[in-house]
């Protein structure tokens, strides 16, 4: 099948790590047989200006991005602080892609759309138009937390839930939360979960190091990932449980917050940061930990989870939406979030019960439940159905 796939953030050399699971995403429709186009528009920050202008990436020539044909086009926001008109000069940009990418690549049998916010609206009158089959998938924590859209927005992704097809949720909390927002379409939603590339993501048995406990938790630093209470944990955990350690990864706009509190809490024995890491690099990362903690406030799902449990570790994550998916007793333990003793707890029990975990069975179990197989099929089927 001839698809589209237009993400709404994706991977850019200013901020690689935006979108990155689409990226991959992408590259498993293609190596389930699907002939895929990636179309992206980008609108950097204006704050972003001067280190724009040195980018190779503004025109609309397409080019091979691991593998994927990539049409790609960035420029800055002239308006950023009128949400209507950054959003018609991104639906423009993003058009001129799209036409291009038709003549040359020739109009797809479907496209797939990640999120309504701001491709799924850009593209939804021209689709129906031309009558071109779409899927929009959701992955906005703003549908778990009511009230979040601006009335422009909310305006936006009604027009695109009415020429979808259908709607995908990651999880069994973003289906709900979409349809609590907007019920008239909640017979569009289906759940498809994340994939995690099992092939890339495997056990390592023996890298971990077994004097020394360490946790990992890998997330974009954002106040709703709460990385400030998981930090407050270990700081309490260090009375406890000395020998824990904790490996932070990711980059983001609270990075300074966090290296300030824990020089503020005197844990720079007990706690590592070492910033975003490419999947490779991640993955070696993973492999020399025991246990994966995640302590959001909100998530539509937890990719993280998914890859540390393909890895072979056990997991700790917060009731947050998407985790309480994911996590079974085989697999980890579940938390109260907002909750740094909660939390704590949560990493002393891990600490007591890991060996009754075997990652073995973890690893089978997200192969099962979350494996690229699963989700080709899945799409595929979904696809063929409309």
């Amino acid at each position: 099948m001839k698809l589209f796939i237009v993400p709404s953030w994706y991977p850019t050399t200013l901020h690689p790590e935006s979108g990155s699971f689409f990226a991959d995403r992408a590259q498993i429709l293609q190596t389930g047989g699907h002939e895929i186009t990636v179309i992206t528009a980008h609108i950097h920050s204006l704050r972003h200006y001067f280190r724009y202008i040195r980018l190779k990436h503004r025109h609309t020539n397409p080019e091979n991005e691991n593998g994927l044909t990539t049409y790609r086009f960035e420029t800055v926001n002239p308006w950023p602080k009128i949400q209507h008109r950054f959003f018609y000069y991104y639906r423009r940009q993003l058009l001129r892609l799209w036409d291009l990418a038709v003549a040359e690549r020739g109009t797809p049998d479907a496209a797939v759309i990640n999120s309504s916010l701001w491709a799924g609206a850009a593209l939804a009158d021209r689709l129906e138009h031309e009558r071109i089959p779409f899927v929009v998938s959701e992955h906005l924590k703003e549908f778990l937390t009511p009230g979040s859209f601006t009335a422009f927005q909310n305006t936006a992704i009604i027009k695109t839930y009415r020429s979808a097809a259908r709607i995908v949720a990651t999880s069994s909390a973003l289906k709900k939360g979409i349809a609590l927002n907007f019920p008239q379409f909640k017979e569009k939603i289906h759940i498809i979960a994340n994939p995690v590339d099992t092939e890339i993501f495997q056990p390592d048995l023996n890298t971990s190091d077994p004097t020394t406990f360490t946790f990992v938790t890998t997330a974009l630093f954002r106040p709703e990932k709460r990385i400030d209470l998981l930090i407050k944990a270990v700081a309490q955990l260090k009375f406890t449980r000395p020998d824990a350690r904790l490996v932070i990864i990711g980059d983001g706009p609270e990075r300074n917050r966090l290296r300030k509190l824990i020089k503020y809490r005197q844990l720079e024995q007990q706690i590592t940061l070492v910033g975003y890491q490419p999947q490779a690099e991640l993955h070696r990362i993973l492999k020399h930990c025991h246990a994966l903690v995640l302590t959001s406030t909100v998530e539509t799902f937890g990719v993280a989870l998914i890859e540390a449990m393909a890895c072979g570790l056990p997991v700790i994550a917060t009731r947050c939406g998407g985790p309480e998916d994911i996590v079974t007793d085989t697999t980890g333990l579940l938390v109260d979030k907002d909750d740094p003793v909660a939390i704590q707890r949560g990493l002393e029990r891990m600490i007591d019960e890991y060996q009754n975990f075997d990652p073995a069975l973890i690893r089978q179990t997200t192969i099962e439940r979350f494996g690229t197989a699963n989700y080709i099929k899945q799409y595929t089927d979904l696809l063929n159905n409309i």
